[in-house]
């Protein structure tokens, strides 16, 4: 026994042509195609997580600083540990002990997961916070001034 909607619209129907929510998307349009929402539109949105069809070039490029300088940061340790330097961060030291491979996936890993939430939470963030939109900047200055002291401690070797 199914019911029957009905509606109470009485009228001409303006609506013309197919609708577009039923068309197909090619696959790479659909990943690589501009949307339309590059930030919240009320109020109470900007105080949340939202994701969004567009982000802020800037925040593509401090994401790609921050994790090319987080792989070049894991290769300049393991190059210094064998050299015979000694890692100072007990939480790497133990993955480090599990192996080389270990080490890497599991400090790219930290690093990944950290810019996504940063990535995903940046609107709420900026909102909030006056410096919100600095953080990346200050990720990738701070893995650019670990990266620097590596590369001082390996030309004194």
């Amino acid at each position: 026994m199914e019911k029957e909607m009905t509606t109470d619209f009485v009228g001409s129907e303006r609506r013309c042509g197919e609708d577009r929510r039923g068309r197909n998307r090619w696959f790479m349009k659909q990943w690589f195609g501009k949307g339309k929402r590059k930030s919240s539109r009320r109020v109470t949105d900007r105080k949340r997580i939202v994701v969004f069809d567009q982000y802020p070039p800037s925040l593509l490029v401090g994401t790609l600083l921050v994790l090319i300088l987080s792989l070049l940061d894991a290769m300049f340790t393991l190059v210094l540990l064998s050299e015979g330097a000694r890692e100072l961060n007990p939480v790497m030291r133990y993955y480090l002990n599990q192996g080389p491979t270990v080490f890497i996936l599991v400090k790219y890993g930290f690093t990944v997961l950290s810019v996504m939430i940063i990535v995903i939470s940046y609107e709420a963030i900026i909102q909030r916070y006056q410096v919100g939109s600095k953080i990346l900047p200050l990720f990738a200055t701070l893995f650019g001034a670990v990266v620097i002291w590596e590369l001082y401690l390996l030309s004194i070797i």
